[in-house]
């Protein structure tokens, strides 16, 4: 009974197996075989696949199209003053116009994750001079801050090859600077504080 039981099972094992359709596809003579790549991987030059890194600053998006409208609103005009192109110029006066827009878009936005729109309330309208954001005074004060620091105070410690600092400095990426404790590594780990007992990275 046992015997024929296996006999069977054999039989059926056998039909299923010859009449299964190969998932692998037949290889085809002297065909190329494509090289594999990750998902999200974009190609690069001559074909071959690089990964794409993802943006850090998730509203530039956001900002370009405010950044396109001003830049065209001024082309002829980018060379200028600042403060003879643009209304309510207080604090960035001596930048060009050109640098201005740059500055606004790759250093504060960026640095604070920030849209135009953050700072410049009535932007969709077209009026980047009004002054109804707290946000956009507090901008100025915080740039008056970073001036005095750079021009002042690294001087007096670094009176050669002086380094300065920016928004991104402290801010590097939040609305508000992140607290120490997620900027140094964990105990014990390498560049953290030393693990109790022993030595840093132990």
């Amino acid at each position: 009974m046992i015997r024929r039981v296996v006999a069977l099972m054999g039989t059926m094992f056998t039909v299923l197996s010859c009449t299964r359709t190969s998932v692998s596809p037949t290889p085809t003579p002297n065909a190329p075989s494509a090289p594999s790549r990750a998902a999200g991987q974009a190609p690069a030059a001559g074909g071959a696949r690089r990964p794409t890194p993802p943006s850090r600053d998730s509203l530039a998006r956001l900002r370009a199209p405010f950044v396109a409208q001003v830049m065209s609103q001024i082309a002829g005009r980018e060379n200028q003053p600042a403060e003879q192109v643009f209304k309510n110029i207080q604090i960035l006066k001596g930048l060009t116009a050109g640098d201005l827009v740059q500055k606004m878009d790759k250093e504060y936005s960026a640095a604070l994750s920030w849209n135009c729109t953050n700072c410049h309330r009535f932007a969709p309208q077209g009026d980047f001079a009004s002054d109804t954001s707290s946000d956009k005074k507090r901008a100025r004060f915080m740039q008056q801050m970073v001036n005095v620091i750079n021009t002042e105070q690294l001087p007096k410690l670094y009176p050669r090859n002086t380094p300065q600092v920016s928004c991104a400095t402290c801010h590097r990426g939040y609305n508000e600077p992140p607290a120490a404790q997620y900027l140094i590594p964990e105990r014990g780990q390498p560049g953290g504080p030393p693990a109790f007992g022993g030595r840093p990275g132990q």
